[in-house]
């Protein structure tokens, strides 16, 4: 897609979208640099808690950094601003841009936008190990994205009594 009206400029403004572990590879090679140095300078990782109500496990994605927040780090739930990216009203990467941002446009829907991250996210799942190499610590989920997830399976347990 590539579209520059007001509703697809938001998402550039308000949180980048998640490349799949395939477009690493290619961006770093456009970009002329190595994986390492890509991650360092201009990613940023989000993770996604999953579970069934008796256990949770995070995924790990890769997602542009967010302007003025720290590169090569896990981002928090909440952090919000403009794609590392986006400069005078377009993306800087368009032909290696995450696959999120390549499907979603001013017609998506929340619910083809939560499908769309569904299957990026499964492509992630095996992927772990990648993320740790770049990352270089231990992958712990931000405090406050547990929590989030404690109150949301706190709130369905007393919903089910």
């Amino acid at each position: 897609m590539d579209c520059s009206c007001e509703r697809c400029q938001h998402f550039c403004h308000n949180k980048p979208g998640w490349f799949t572990p395939d477009q690493i590879r290619p961006l770093a090679d456009l970009l002329g640099m190595a994986i390492d140095e890509l991650f360092r300078r201009y990613l940023t990782i989000d993770t996604v808690l999953l579970g069934d109500g008796r256990s949770t496990k995070a995924i790990y994605v890769l997602a542009p950094a967010i302007n003025g927040r720290n590169n090569g780090s896990i981002s928090q739930p909440t952090d919000r601003g403009t794609c590392i990216w986006f400069k005078d009203g377009g993306c800087g990467i368009h032909a290696a841009k995450p696959l999120e941002c390549r499907l979603a446009d001013h017609t998506t829907t929340r619910d083809s936008s939560n499908r769309l991250r569904a299957s990026i996210l499964a492509k992630w799942v095996s992927q772990k190990q990648i993320v740790q190499d770049l990352y270089k610590k231990k992958l712990k989920p931000p405090q406050a994205l547990k929590r989030a997830s404690q109150q949301a399976r706190s709130l369905r347990r007393e919903a089910s009594r």
